[in-house]
């Protein structure tokens, strides 16, 4: 229900997603429109044969139709919050009241999605369940586990800012989607600001623990072969599926076939999902976004292009310090965080990333990525290098 940015499934294990619905047609539209996104899918017609899906796979999220024959969907719900209690459970239903969806918040659903949806709109809210569930766990495995007082603090802050500003925006989302019934064009607008401050919110959240987590060397941590050219254009094609995308050409482009470099693919994925957005964000209707990767012996180049108002000279010096916003972005939403987060995954992988613009034509953002980078938790990070470029 909500129009925050979203980043979609990011490489690593599958993560699984139960669907119960009795209707065939569903189950398989659901699976069809998640699967693509990396996740692993599994659909079960009835509560009872998803209650014992769940106890065998152990689904990191699972969707379940209201009304079902034998087991409905809030005794589903309950059911399988009592075998996981941090399980990211969302509701599907083509009866949607006020009712229901307050019943469904109180028996755990993290959110609650009407038939008929969009396919933006289911992606949208698995997304979101499965970063609340990511993160819900990560907070459960440091209570238990040996972590150093200040990550333990910091996950349990994020933790108990995320969830009340997700029922926050979940209840905004009922308000607005009608469930309560007709409310004014004014209290329509008031709400529309309080769903948007509150995906800001969230998304703060999620990008100030990246960034946490990144300068404490506790972001990268799986290093393996990864195939760049794959890893931006899953990006891309995740970025054409935001609305604001639709304005704009966004191509992707690949010189011949770059090859791999040793890192982790999710942060990856992270670096270049900021600076994608962060293109798309910034570039008006009827601008072009393009993104271009190549390789060489020593490294992948990924060139990120718009055709945006560009970085003014005062700014281009701190536009990669965390919390900066340059006065011409300032009216955009934004959570000042990104370019960081980009440069830090840059630099931990022993890479860099510059910046090409000039005002009113635009900017550039070059990363170079070694082949082999650096280890997991190698706190040697190369140099950042900005080229400013004025007409």
């Amino acid at each position: 229900m909500g129009t925050g940015r979203e980043k979609g499934a990011r490489p690593g294990p599958a993560r699984k997603v139960l669907v119960v619905d009795d209707e065939e047609w569903m189950r398989d539209a659901c699976e069809q429109i998640l699967q693509p996104e990396g996740l692993e899918v599994m659909t079960a017609a009835d509560g009872q044969t998803g209650l014992e899906m769940a106890r065998r796979h152990a689904p990191d999220l699972v969707l379940a139709d209201l009304k079902m024959p034998g087991m409905d969907g809030i005794a589903y719900l309950q059911s399988v919050k009592a075998l996981d209690p941090e399980v990211a459970a969302i509701v599907i239903t083509g009866y949607a009241t006020l009712e229901t969806a307050v019943e469904a918040m109180k028996a755990g659903a993290y959110d609650f999605l009407a038939k008929p949806f969009k396919p933006a709109d289911l992606r949208a809210v698995v997304r979101r369940g499965l970063e609340h569930r990511a993160a819900a766990t990560r907070a459960a495995a440091l209570l238990q586990g040996d972590a150093p007082a200040a990550e333990l603090h910091l996950a349990m802050l994020a933790h108990r800012f995320k969830a009340p500003l997700a029922v926050l925006r979940q209840c905004v989302g009922v308000i607005l989607e009608g469930y309560t019934g007709e409310i004014s064009p004014r209290a329509k607008g008031m709400m529309e600001i309080v769903a948007q401050r509150a995906d800001q919110m969230i998304q703060f959240v999620n990008d100030w623990l990246t960034l946490s987590r990144l300068e404490q060397g506790k972001e990268i941590q799986k290093i393996e072969a990864v195939p760049v050219a794959e890893v931006v254009k899953a990006v891309v094609e995740r970025a054409r599926q935001d609305a604001r995308a639709e304005r704009l050409a966004v191509q992707f482009v690949a010189a011949g076939d770059p090859g791999t470099i040793h890192g982790d693919p999710v942060a990856l994925d992270e670096l270049f999902s900021n600076l994608v957005d962060n293109a798309i964000r910034y570039t008006p209707p009827g601008g072009s976004v393009t993104v271009e990767v190549g390789g060489g012996a020593d490294g992948v180049s990924v060139v990120v292009s718009d055709t945006g108002p560009g970085i003014s000279p005062e700014d281009v010096e701190q536009i990669f310090e965390p919390f900066y916003r340059g006065q011409a972005q300032k009216s955009i939403p934004g959570t000042g965080l990104g370019l960081p987060i980009a440069k830090r995954i840059a630099e931990g992988h022993g890479g860099r990333i510059e910046l090409q613009t000039a005002v009113g034509r635009g900017a550039t953002f070059r990363v170079f990525l070694p082949r082999q980078g650096t280890r997991a938790g190698n706190g040697s990070p190369a140099p950042r290098q900005v080229a400013a470029q004025h007409p």
